[in-house]
């Protein structure tokens, strides 16, 4: 369960094992600030990224999980984080990238495996042969269907998520918000509650945003800009699809 401390900070960590952690990977899904997240610490906390539990936006599916590796899960708001999809739809079948943004949050979702380089799964015996497919990750991990629009396929991803807090695993969860608010306390707090030392007597910031390396396969002006905010209308059809028990679990709240 999310702590009374999550509700409040943006911040929960689960630390069932007492030895000293030395690894750590972030999970979340796209346009949710995993890489800001992940830089942060990479930047400043004497710990190891490593990707070995499988591809961060997925449902999680690793193996088993060493006592002293450190999950970290990242949340969004459901509104700011399907904007940011249809700007940088990251996966996303280019037949579907045309779609204006009304027309995007009510689509089935189809990614597709669009550049092996960011799957770790298929490298070595696999690699020439998925470029293209669908990508299996972003279907649903028990009927094995299409999600049928971007929030269903949140709603999923985000329950498996906070599962993990279940699976006596270190985790940390955190809201994207905190840590956009205020990196560096965001830092501080972890290195705090997880017993990480700094690497610096400083906190050294991240300047570059990933997104800023995604290109569109449709010219923009085909598909138009994304919206600096909801209609009303989306945003009802936002809250109808959405699992509204869980977002308010984690302190989202989208009134009429």
């Amino acid at each position: 369960m999310v702590s009374k401390e999550f509700q409040e900070t943006g911040y929960h960590l689960n630390r069932p094992h007492s030895v000293p952690l030395t690894h750590f990977q972030v999970f979340g899904e796209r346009g949710s600030a995993t890489n800001l997240v992940r830089k942060m610490i990479e930047k400043n906390l004497h710990i190891v990224r490593t990707e070995s539990l499988g591809w961060k936006h997925a449902v999680p599916h690793m193996v088993a999980i060493p006592r002293d590796f450190l999950m970290i899960g990242v949340v969004r708001n459901a509104e700011a984080w399907a904007l940011s999809m249809h700007k940088r739809p990251w996966h996303l079948d280019p037949a579907l990238q045309a779609n204006d943004f009304s027309t995007f949050i009510r689509t089935p979702w189809r990614g597709i495996v669009d550049r092996e380089a960011d799957f770790e799964e298929v490298v070595g015996e696999m690699t020439g042969q998925t470029e293209g497919l669908e990508l299996q990750f972003d279907r649903h991990p028990i009927t094995g269907r299409p999600f049928e629009n971007l929030f269903q396929m949140r709603s999923v991803k985000m329950a498996c998520l906070l599962g993990m807090l279940n699976r006596s695993c270190n985790m940390a969860l955190v809201r994207a918000e905190s840590v956009q608010a205020d990196p560096e306390g965001f830092v501080r707090w972890l290195a705090e509650a997880a017993e990480l030392s700094m690497q610096r007597d400083f906190i050294k910031t991240v300047n570059r945003r990933l997104g800023n390396r995604f290109n569109l396969s449709v010219p923009r002006e085909q598909r138009g800009e994304t919206p600096g905010e909801m209609s009303e209308e989306d945003r009802a059809f936002m809250r109808g699809a959405l699992d509204m028990k869980l977002e308010t679990h984690l302190g989202y709240h989208y009134p009429t």
